[in-house]
């Protein structure tokens, strides 16, 4: 299996960041996983926010802006913010995103019971 690719966080600029987040579906991932955040959430448990082929693509958007990071295990691919790694690049940058997105009652929400479903 191809490795998956996660870029050096010296690599990676606000603008990147901001541009990924202008999705609203990124930016409810972001926000559905900063909610269960001690966890890894399975990448099909966000099968309501979009198809599994699009939401492939929100994946990758992200991991590329280096927010989050992702773990194959078998058939499964797991999601994670890199939420250390981003605080200390920009500090606080990801908070105030998340408390913002917590506010938007436009965005979609996903249950903390779904993403840790097996």
């Amino acid at each position: 299996m191809k490795p998956i690719f996660h870029p050096d966080m010296d690599g990676i600029d606000a603008a990147t960041v901001f541009g990924a987040l202008a999705d609203p579906t990124r930016l409810a991932i972001v926000l559905a996983l900063a909610d269960a955040e001690e966890f890894e959430a399975r990448c099909g448990s966000f099968t309501d926010f979009a198809s599994p082929s699009l939401l492939a693509y929100h994946f990758a958007k992200l991991r590329e802006a280096g927010i989050t990071r992702a773990r194959a295990e078998g058939t499964s691919r797991f999601i994670s913010l890199r939420r250390e790694e981003l605080d200390g690049r920009f500090p606080g940058l990801l908070d105030s995103i998340i408390a913002t997105a917590r506010r938007d009652p436009s965005l979609p929400r996903i249950s903390e019971d779904k993403l840790l479903a097996p």
